[in-house]
């Protein structure tokens, strides 16, 4: 009895070893004149990540055949893995076929399919309303007939989750928590979405005020291609934002260390340099449970080392405003601060007087204050300078620079500091408004 048993396990692992190596097929069509490339993305730890593309031919036809990593949820659609518009969930295990018509914002399924993704498009049309209302920016709504629709729906959650029996009983076990999941989802997504109208606290509805966020920060969310922004919200919704709650409590509302690590390298991933990226790493890298979540904080570090303190600085040369042309190389032997900055930039100009109140409380000192504007109208920015009478030296780089590339810097200002001999103090530094730049440029200006 015991050798039946056991050769009846051996037998039921190696069939399902069997079907996970086998190939699933996706046939699809859609409006080759409104969609040009099709992604098929799975599903990474809480995020997408794009496996391969699909070109529609002339009559809108596009396919894949690949052969599952996992068992579980996957995606596609016409969208990026960033902001996912456009782009819907399907399940595969190997050795499935998934017909499909697909446009820009929604999907149907032709021909035969398999009970799992069946139920999966049930219960996407069941609730479309609430997913496109509360995945969408833009005012399709407000609270005032949302959050009626939202309690009325949760009334039939257990009905719909009662109600699939594929015959598969991974996804049959999983199916209750989708619904669970995705409605959650749709409804805490609503309130972070830009409205013509938001609640008080008072106008929320029973399924707001009742809200258990912990019952959802599981491990079971990295299993959802929303999985990092819903984790976001519902640190949202168990803090008072009004309190500005440091990034260390924010961390702290987390329960498993796994989505800890998750939280953090989405701060860490915006480190805009090598310091920044240190100081966070050494407090938090505790949280990085998953091989994935270690490889992404390498792959940060990799991308910033050219900003780490005691480096060559970029060696860069703009001109000024009367063409002639003024270098790094020109200024060593001065602390250099450099401010990217642009006409436009509200932020920018917002720092303006206390530039130039560095500017003057250093004149006579070793120290080099460089205005780098990333305008790319050039005769504004000649306009604004010789209106301002901007401090320091003003150079133009235009909108597409080799020092912001270099350094990373995809939002202004941004103040880069440098040493006397030409080396990277921070691609980050504080701003003038803030007493510690002064400090830095006391320091390293009497070395």
């Amino acid at each position: 009895m015991i050798r039946k048993t056991i050769l009846l396990v051996s037998t039921l692992v190696f069939s399902m070893i069997t079907l996970a190596q086998q190939p699933s097929n996706v046939t699809g069509t859609t409006d080759p004149a409104k969609v040009k490339r099709i992604g098929l993305f799975k599903v990474l730890n809480g995020r997408l990540k794009e496996i391969a593309t699909s070109v529609p031919d002339a009559q809108g036809r596009f396919g894949f055949r690949f052969i599952p990593e996992y068992e579980g949820l996957y995606a596609l659609g016409s969208g990026n893995a960033l902001s996912q518009q456009g782009v819907f969930r399907f399940y595969f295990k190997g050795n499935d076929d998934l017909h499909i018509r697909l446009t820009q914002s929604d999907y149907e399924l032709t021909g035969k399919n398999t009970a799992e993704n069946e139920a999966l498009y049930n219960w996407d049309k069941q609730s479309k309303s609430l997913h496109d209302k509360g995945t969408t920016p833009g005012g399709m709504s407000t609270y005032v007939d949302f959050f009626p629709e939202v309690e009325e729906f949760k009334g039939k959650l257990d009905g719909i989750k009662k109600s699939v029996k594929t015959g598969n009983p991974n996804f049959d076990k999983f199916f209750p928590e989708i619904v669970d999941y995705d409605f959650a989802y749709y409804a805490i997504s609503y309130l972070y979405m830009p409205r013509t109208a938001h609640p008080s606290k008072e106008e929320m509805s029973d399924f707001y005020t009742q809200f258990n966020a912990d019952r959802f920060l599981s491990p079971e969310l990295l299993k959802f291609p929303y999985g990092d922004r819903f984790m976001s919200n519902m640190i949202y919704r168990k803090l008072d934002l009004s309190t500005k709650p440091t990034f260390d409590q924010q961390v702290a509302a987390i329960g498993p260390d796994v989505l800890k690590g998750q939280y953090v390298l989405q701060r860490l991933e915006s480190a805009r340099s090598y310091s920044d990226f240190q100081e966070m790493n050494e407090a938090y890298k505790k949280y990085f449970t998953l091989p994935e979540q270690v490889d992404r904080a390498k792959a940060v570090e990799a991308k910033l080392v050219e900003t780490k303190t005691g480096l060559p600085a970029f060696q860069f040369g703009y001109p000024d405003i009367t063409g002639k042309k003024t270098t790094l190389a020109d200024l060593k032997g001065k602390v250099v601060l450099v401010d990217m900055w642009a006409t436009w930039c509200g932020p920018c100009r917002g720092e303006e007087p206390h530039w130039e109140k560095l500017n003057e409380e250093f004149k006579g000192k070793p120290v080099a204050f460089v205005g780098v504007s990333v305008d790319q109208d050039k005769p504004k920015w000649e306009a604004y300078v010789n209106e301002k009478k901007l401090k320091g030296i003003q150079l133009h780089a235009g909108s597409d620079n080799e020092l912001s590339n270099a350094y990373k810097v995809n939002s202004i200002p941004r103040y880069i500091l440098i040493d006397k001999q030409g080396n990277l103090i921070s691609a980050d530094s504080p701003r003038p408004s803030d007493p510690k730049l002064k400090a830095l440029l006391e320091e390293w200006s009497n070395k």
